[in-house]
């Protein structure tokens, strides 16, 4: 790794001084803020856009300047770092493998997982994800009562029965894949209990492990010490497991916690964040229905609605990042392994980028709404964005031709996470 201990940022702006609590109060798990960020953090960028949060638990500097945060802090930036970990306490240990490291590794490693989210494989996986949504849409049309939580009826299993899918795995098992997806994050953010996170692990790893194994022993099988990208989808099957077998990295295969991580990474990202932006766009659309009447007046406004709603309910609040040397900031000195936390929140109703931007608005111009951070920047642009955006788009068209008569029935009750947003209570009736 180069060294960086005399590094500093460049200069970019006028000094600032760094606001704490005695300037401008805030606080990212205070109970007001975690149950309605969006205003919390629209407030915090508008009138202290780099902030030093001081709390019982972490403390770190907050930046909710969008050009900051897209320039500065995601495009290759040599001083932040991502091995450390996304939270604001660091993940075990320095990582020198899978998804938390850093360029050069990173984008070799991320090329070779990309191969799984082109256009042509959207396509391939978009008849599975058609039949999973008409699925769960035929099973709510079919209910008696004719309500229930959305979240659970259709937000949840959508992405989960996707992603069990796409690594090839057994999709009736999408329940415990939550359910282990619900407890990592969990154990990233809430849970202190190194030991319990050790037995979620021990839980998980033999499953997976499993899944590997049976994919190399279909190669041994069919005679083939060096399996290449011609084995993936004719020998092997098309699946995101088979795809980490045949790539190499530094010229190496992936070692098994990489595989393993690959798992995992699924996990996380490939179900929570999707399941959010289904119930976020959902949600708002039916709390005012002038906005669901203009989607089924015009279907072709499901793009616009989609990319509206992660511009303006993240379905991650921030990232975390962590510096490599000490930093200069707005005219404060950072000291090495300083956390960042750079706000999507935020940044996403930057007035400067985003007009009227603490409005939903379906007539905001595709252009403008799809310019949010939700999805990361740079090279750590989200590995998963394409499929959440096929999964999101599919799922809206078919509740719009399917339920047009969806209403909300109550509030929504939150996720419980204060880095995560998302509504894990959803009361909609339907006829």
């Amino acid at each position: 790794m180069a060294d960086h201990s005399a590094a500093q940022l460049p200069a970019d702006t006028a000094p600032r001084r760094v606001k704490t609590a005695t300037d401008h109060a805030f606080d990212p798990l205070d109970p007001a803020v975690v149950q309605n960020p969006g205003p919390a953090y629209s407030q915090l960028a508008a009138q202290c856009p780099f902030y030093h949060y001081e709390g019982a638990e972490y403390q770190f500097h907050i930046t909710s300047d969008y050009k900051e945060i897209r320039d500065k802090i995601l495009s290759d930036n040599p001083y932040w770092s991502f091995k450390w970990g996304d939270g604001p306490a660091d993940w075990d240990s320095f990582s020198d493998f899978g998804i938390l490291t850093d360029p050069p590794f990173h984008l070799e490693y991320i090329a070779a997982l990309r191969k799984g989210m082109t256009p042509a494989r959207m396509r391939y996986y978009l008849p599975e994800v058609e039949a999973i949504a008409a699925s769960l849409l035929a099973d709510m049309q079919a209910a008696p009562e004719k309500r229930g939580n959305f979240h659970d009826l259709f937000a949840l299993p959508l992405p989960a029965r996707t992603m069990c899918f796409m690594l090839g795995a057994d999709q009736a098992l999408y329940r415990d894949y939550k359910r282990w997806a619900d407890a990592l994050v969990s154990f990233l953010f809430n849970d202190k209990d190194p030991n319990a996170e050790q037995a979620l692990i021990q839980e998980i790893m033999p499953h997976f492990m499993g899944l590997i194994e049976e994919r190399r022993q279909i190669l041994r099988d069919a005679g083939i010490d060096e399996p290449g990208h011609e084995h993936w989808g004719t020998v092997l099957p098309f699946d995101y497991i088979s795809l980490g077998l045949v790539s190499r990295v530094e010229g190496r295969r992936f070692n098994d916690q990489e595989l393993f991580q690959i798992c995992t990474a699924f996990l996380t990202g490939g179900q929570e964040t999707t399941t959010s932006l289904l119930t976020n766009v959902v949600w708002r659309l039916l709390e005012v229905p002038e906005r669901w009447e203009q989607l089924k007046a015009n279907p072709d406004l499901v793009d616009n609605a989609i990319e509206e709603s992660l511009r303006f309910d993240p379905p991650i609040n921030a990232h975390f990042r962590t510096s490599l040397c000490p930093v200069s900031m707005h005219g404060t000195q950072l000291p090495e392994k300083s956390k960042l936390m750079f706000s999507m929140m935020g940044a996403n109703r930057d007035p400067a980028i985003f007009p009227d931007p603490d409005s939903f608005r379906l007539d905001r111009p595709l252009n403008q709404s799809k310019r949010h951070l939700s999805f990361g920047y740079g090279v750590h642009f989200c590995l998963g964005a394409p499929i959440a955006r096929l999964e999101a788009q599919v799922g809206l068209r078919r509740l719009v031709e399917g339920l047009p008569n969806l209403r909300l029935l109550g509030q929504p009750q939150r996720i419980d996470s204060w880095i995560y947003w998302g509504q894990r209570s959803l009361p909609v009736a339907w006829d």
